[in-house]
């Protein structure tokens, strides 16, 4: 049975992804006793802060993003 690339790509991006999850947590639990009420954040809170989201920015010309907004549509 063959992978297709483009699942063998996926599946490395996966583990990689895990890979740096899986040290980030271990950077979580080194920080976790000098926590304290006030400045304790959750495991999520903290992968979040360090890893935020893609912003996909938009590549459009000007011209282009006021056609759409003065068009309507």
């Amino acid at each position: 049975m063959k992978l297709p690339l483009s699942h063998a790509l996926k599946l490395i991006d996966r583990a990689r992804e895990e890979e740096m999850k899986s040290k980030y947590y271990k950077l979580w639990l080194a920080r976790y006793p000098m926590y304290t009420n006030d400045t304790y954040e959750t495991f999520d809170e903290f992968y979040e802060k360090v890893n935020p989201s893609k912003i996909e920015i938009d590549t459009r010309s000007k011209d282009e993003i006021m056609a759409e907004i003065l068009g309507g549509e």
